[in-house]
C-alpha cells in the first residue's frame, strides 16, 4: 500500500517538480495555500506532509500549527530558503517538524529525506500498535489474576474443609482398638490426606504471594537457632534414615527477615534435603555473611539422581518425563522458597554433580 504525501507551495513549478519526485512511489495530494491543505487533510489521511515556509497568508509553520492538532501522527518536513533559519528554528522548537529541507535541493537528497520521514512514520505505528496489544495483554493478565485469585480462594474453601472433617474422623478411628491391619489403612489415610494438604496449602501461598502486596514486617532471627529446632521437628517423620544436621558458621547468626517466611523457607529447605537425602549421611548447611548480603549454603548426598533441572525444580507445577513416578513430597517446596526468594530481592542457585545436591540462598540485607 502506497504512503499518501501531501505537498503544499504556493508557487505551481514547485508543486509540479515535488509530485514528479514522489508519484511513482507515493500517492501525492497537492495544494497552493495553507487553507486549501487544511481542507485536503481532513478529507485524506496523510503518512509525510511537507510543506513551503513562505506562502501568502498562511507560512508554513503556522500552518504545521494547525496541521498538529487535525493529523499529529502525519510527519512533518518545512521547504525553507538559507535566509529562513529563525523560522526553521522555531518551527524545530515548537516540536512542528520532522527535518528542514533548504531550497533548492537535491533530488537524491530530497528523494532519501522524505523515505526516511516515512520509514518514523511507519516506525510510530508499529510501536502504537504494539502498545496497543501491550495494553490489551496487561487487561487480559489482571483478569487471568482475578479468575485465579477467585479459583484459589474456592479450592481453599471446597478442599480444605472436608479435609478438616476427615483429619477429625481419623483421628477418632486411631483412638480405637483396630487390628494391625485397619491400623495400617488409617495411618496411610492419614499420611495421603496430609500429603493433600501440604499441597493445597503450598499452592495457595505461592498464588496468595504473586497475586497480592505483601507487607513484609523485618524482625532479628536466630537462623542456627531456628535450624536447629525445625530440624529436631522434622526428623521425627524420618527417623529411619537416620541423618544428622551441622550448621556451620558464626553463632548465633541473627539476621533481619519476616519471621513468617524466614520458617516456611527453612522448613521446605531441610525437608527436602529429609525427603531426597541419603541414609545416614549429613546435611551441611553454612551461614556467611558480608557487609550488603547473608547466605545460606545447604548441600546433602541424593538418594537418587535427579530427573528434573534445576529451572524445574524451582518452577511450580513443573513436569518431567517421571511424572507418574509418584515421590513422597508435593514437589512444590522449592517453589515456594523460589517465591518467597523473590519478594525479599534475594537470589537462589541450585548445583547438582555426582548426587550430591547444593543449594545457596542470597539475601540483601535491609
Amino acid at each position: 500500500m502506497k504512503h499518501k504525501v501531501l505537498c503544499i507551495d504556493d508557487e505551481s513549478h514547485n508543486l509540479e517538480a515535488l509530485e514528479r519526485l514522489l508519484r511513482k512511489k507515493h500517492q501525492v495530494v497537492t495544494a497552493s495555500s495553507g487553507v486549501e491543505a487544511l481542507s485536503a487533510l481532513k478529507d485524506h489521511k496523510f503518512s509525510l506532509i511537507i510543506s513551503d515556509q513562505k506562502m501568502p497568508e498562511m507560512t508554513g509553520v503556522e500552518f504545521f500549527m494547525q496541521a498538529k492538532e487535525i493529523q499529529p501522527e502525519a510527519i512533518r518536513i518545512l521547504l525553507t530558503g538559507y535566509t529562513d533559519l529563525e523560522s526553521v528554528i522555531n518551527a524545530i522548537n515548537q516540536g512542528q517538524i520532522y527535518r528542514y529541507i533548504t531550497k533548492p535541493w537535491e533530488p537524491e537528497e530530497f528523494l532519501s529525506t522524505t523515505q526516511q520521514a516515512l520509514e518514523v512514520f511507519e516506525m510510530k505505528g508499529t510501536i502504537s500498535q504494539q502498545n496497543q496489544e501491550l495494553q490489551k495483554a496487561n487487561e487480559q493478565l489482571k483478569s487471568l489474576d482475578k479468575l485465579k485469585t477467585d479459583f484459589m480462594l474456592l479450592v481453599n474453601h471446597e478442599l480444605k474443609t472436608p479435609l478438616t472433617g476427615i483429619f477429625s474422623f481419623v483421628q477418632l478411628l486411631k483412638e480405637e482398638s483396630l487390628s494391625a491391619e485397619l491400623s495400617l489403612y488409617v495411618d496411610k489415610i492419614l499420611k495421603n490426606t496430609q500429603r493433600l494438604q501440604d499441597l493445597i496449602n503450598d499452592t495457595l501461598l505461592i498464588t496468595k504471594i504473586q497475586t497480592n502486596n505483601q507487607n513484609l514486617e523485618l524482625s532479628e532471627i536466630n537462623l542456627a537457632e531456628t535450624l536447629q529446632q525445625q530440624w529436631s521437628e522434622l526428623k521425627q517423620g524420618f527417623g529411619e534414615k537416620q541423618m544428622d544436621l551441622e550448621v556451620h558458621g558464626p553463632t548465633p547468626f541473627v539476621q533481619k527477615i519476616n519471621e513468617k517466611y524466614a520458617s516456611i523457607i527453612l522448613k521446605k529447605l531441610l525437608h527436602n534435603c529429609l525427603a531426597h537425602g541419603q541414609a545416614s549421611q549429613k546435611v551441611q548447611i553454612t551461614l556467611s555473611e558480608t557487609a550488603d548480603t547473608w547466605s545460606l549454603v545447604a548441600k546433602n548426598k541424593l538418594s537418587k539422581p535427579l530427573t528434573k533441572t534445576p529451572e524445574q525444580l524451582l518452577t511450580a507445577f513443573s513436569t518431567s518425563e517421571n511424572i507418574l513416578n509418584h515421590s513422597g513430597g508435593t514437589g512444590l517446596g522449592l517453589a515456594v522458597i523460589q517465591t518467597i526468594i523473590n519478594l525479599f530481592a534475594g537470589q537462589i542457585t541450585i548445583d547438582t554433580q555426582n548426587q550430591e545436591f547444593s543449594l545457596t540462598l542470597t539475601f540483601p540485607r535491609p
